[in-house]
């Protein structure tokens, strides 16, 4: 073999590693909370001279591991709930075994808005009864950060770090999962235009109401309010993407 084709094979894995090790740190420091975003792909090329498609493969392998989130056109944010070592999944040549079936690739936004109205309000319902205070002051901060948000891309950030937020805390690892497919679904680039196009200014106080009133009725632990309000909130957002149903 080649020792310069070796030895710079070597300095690409030591470089990745140290990328890696370096997220890590931050992350279980603290000095990155749940919903930082990470320096852009760009950015960390620049600083570690390392290769797009190496520094890709350490980003999904942290993603695997639950530790970050990747969101198309966003970047890369820390995770609100890393998964434990042993539940990380699989990786081959860096890539999730567990992905988007090809026959759910390009599901329409109605059959997504139908699928979330059976499972978020259920999950809100959940949560009142089995959040921890951790989960619930998570909650606060999404609801903090989302009224914080410069531009539509930060707030549906924050949007989606909540709705899934509220899914991790009703405590079922199935509707966790299921609801990661959806938000693969989600995460495509026409669903990002869509929002853009659908997200005005007034809508978005009215969603920062709901969700303050959402998370209200989970904190109170009353299942029935939390349940009705993510219903309301939903039907409206699916009236707002997709017209009057």
């Amino acid at each position: 073999m080649d020792h310069n084709k070796m030895n710079s094979r070597q300095k690409a894995l030591t470089t990745a590693q140290s990328i890696m090790t370096m997220i890590e740190s931050n992350i279980e420091t603290g000095k990155w909370v749940p919903g930082t975003r990470l320096p852009t792909e760009r950015e960390l090329e620049t600083s570690y001279g390392i290769s797009r498609n190496t520094l890709r493969k350490s980003l999904k392998r942290l993603e695997a591991a639950g530790k970050i989130t990747r969101e198309v056109g966003r970047g890369a944010f820390v995770s609100s709930s890393p998964l434990p070592a042993s539940s990380a999944p699989s990786l081959v040549e860096g890539a999730l075994l567990l992905e988007l079936p090809a026959s759910l690739i390009g599901s329409s936004p109605a059959e997504v808005m139908e699928v979330r109205l059976m499972l978020e309000p259920r999950a809100a319902e959940l949560a009142a009864s089995r959040a921890s205070q951790s989960e619930l002051q998570y909650l606060s901060t999404c609801l903090e950060s989302a009224v914080d948000a410069r531009d539509v891309a930060d707030f549906e950030h924050w949007d989606a770090m909540l709705h899934r937020s509220i899914i991790e805390a009703a405590r079922n690892d199935l509707l966790t999962h299921l609801y990661g497919m959806i938000n693969s679904i989600r995460n495509q680039p026409e669903w990002a235009k869509l929002k853009e196009r659908t997200v005005t200014a007034e809508r978005r106080r009215g969603y920062q109401e709901q969700h303050l009133r959402i998370v209200s009725a989970i904190r109170e632990r009353n299942a029935r309010e939390a349940y009705e309000t993510m219903r309301g909130h939903l039907l409206e957002v699916r009236s707002n993407l997709l017209g009057t149903i």
